[in-house]
């Protein structure tokens, strides 16, 4: 994805580092299938150290800069995508939060046969609807800090972005 603004490229940046770690949780369940119960190896142990970092901050962070440029966004004619982009940041934060609950249990205590089906349903999830939510925002939001911020606003919202 091409962007000319700061805010778009931070974004853009964060969106590539978390499609990176969904990939590599998507390839620890397919790692070990449905009917498995998975060791954590060193590899899968930092997957889920990972994921449980990514959820217990920076996920929802995230969600608030983009939240904040909502308005913004949304005066400016993206009222629709922006709803429709809020919608799902509520769908995903109970999910988040109940993911974080079973990494912060498998780091403590490993995976057992309770556990695991409820990660991995909250995971793959998460995974799922995340990727699209990430889809979503690239083609729509990502370019409209392009067409709709002025230079100052791309300036503060990156500002307070990287702040």
């Amino acid at each position: 994805m091409h962007t000319d603004s700061l805010t778009g490229r931070l974004l853009h940046d964060d969106h590539h580092r978390v499609m990176g770690l969904l990939d590599r949780l998507d390839a620890l369940f397919v790692r070990h299938g449905e009917d498995s119960l998975p060791v954590l190896t060193a590899e899968d142990r930092d997957i889920v150290a990972d994921l449980a970092a990514e959820l217990d901050g920076p996920l929802d962070s995230h969600f608030a800069a983009e939240e904040a440029l909502f308005p913004a966004l949304a005066a400016a004619g993206g009222h629709e995508w922006t709803a429709d982009l809020l919608d799902d940041h509520e769908h995903m934060r109970p999910i988040a939060r109940r993911l974080a609950r079973f990494c912060a249990l498998a780091l403590r205590e490993g995976f057992d046969w309770d556990s695991w089906p409820v990660f991995r349903s909250f995971g793959e999830e998460l995974v799922r609807v995340l990727v699209l939510h990430i889809q979503k925002e690239e083609t729509t939001l990502v370019p409209a800090t392009d067409a709709l911020l002025s230079a100052a606003e791309d300036r503060a919202f990156a500002a307070a972005m990287s702040g």
